[in-house]
């Protein structure tokens, strides 16, 4: 099974390591990014404002970019 890393993006070149985890494929991966950013969100609700530039960003083994999840969008899911 791949192994995918995920990392918050903050939209000004900075990039915080989150985690990795072995999937299935990468739309299991694509979930797992889409849970994570709404817990993000939740964790830092009263701060929601901030948050729309960031974007949780999803790695293959290889370090390509497989999926991007913008924090905005968890922004208007949470309004």
């Amino acid at each position: 099974m791949p192994h995918f890393t995920f990392q918050l993006d903050d939209g000004q070149g900075h990039r915080e390591p989150l985690s990795g985890i072995t999937l299935p494929d990468a739309e299991a991966a694509w979930y797992h990014a889409y849970r994570s950013a709404r817990e993000l969100l939740c964790q830092k609700i009263g701060h929601a404002e901030g948050w729309q530039r960031h974007t949780l960003e999803v790695e293959d083994e290889l370090g390509e970019l497989v999926w991007s999840v913008p924090m905005a969008e968890m922004v208007e899911l949470a309004s």
